[in-house]
């Protein structure tokens, strides 16, 4: 009788462990699954996670309509802050998505800006004559740089992005709030 007792025994504590691994195999799967479907497994190539991913996003969707003012003489441009350095025009290239929106709506503000790696850019806008810091930064990251502002500014808002370590301006682009 007390044979018979054992081996029931070990015969439940053997199926309760099966099942337990069974379990655990799922969680283990699941887990895996989850962390390479939500893109948390990007470490540093030594298979641990690290703080913060290294990879730049990718830009967002750009179409820059020109602005007028841009194929106008030079006399025609804002003065401001400060006058982008002899020769710099072009350096820092700007795009604007979309170029009409509402206000608050969320404006991508993207470009280019070769050799200028980790370097700081200050958004700006072109107000009463003058070019005045709007909150908003962003950096430059492979020559490339993205960003968003929100304006409830109704009418024509100029706007570029400034490097005030190089007196360099970019491109003015033109954003119609409506």
């Amino acid at each position: 009788m007390d044979d018979e007792r054992s081996e029931q025994v070990r015969s439940a504590l053997l199926k309760a462990f099966g099942v337990f691994v069974a379990i655990a195999v799922v969680i283990a799967l699941g887990t895996v699954f989850m962390v390479h479907a939500l893109g948390l497994n990007q470490g540093d190539g030594d298979g641990s996670l690290g703080a913060a991913s290294t990879t730049s996003p990718s830009p967002l969707p750009t179409k820059a309509l020109p602005v007028p003012s841009d194929s106008a003489s030079p006399t025609d441009e804002p003065s401001g802050l400060a006058t982008p350095s002899e020769g710099g025009r072009g350096d820092i290239q700007l795009e604007v998505s979309p170029v009409i929106a509402s206000p608050m709506e969320r404006i991508n503000l993207t470009g280019t800006y070769k050799g200028a790696d980790n370097q700081l850019l200050q958004i700006q806008r072109y107000d009463n004559g003058t070019w005045t810091n709007f909150d908003a930064k962003t950096t430059v990251r492979v020559g490339t740089f993205a960003t968003y502002i929100m304006t409830g500014r109704a009418g024509e808002n100029r706007f570029r992005v400034f490097d005030p370590k190089a007196n360099k301006g970019s491109n003015v682009i033109l954003v119609t709030i409506q």
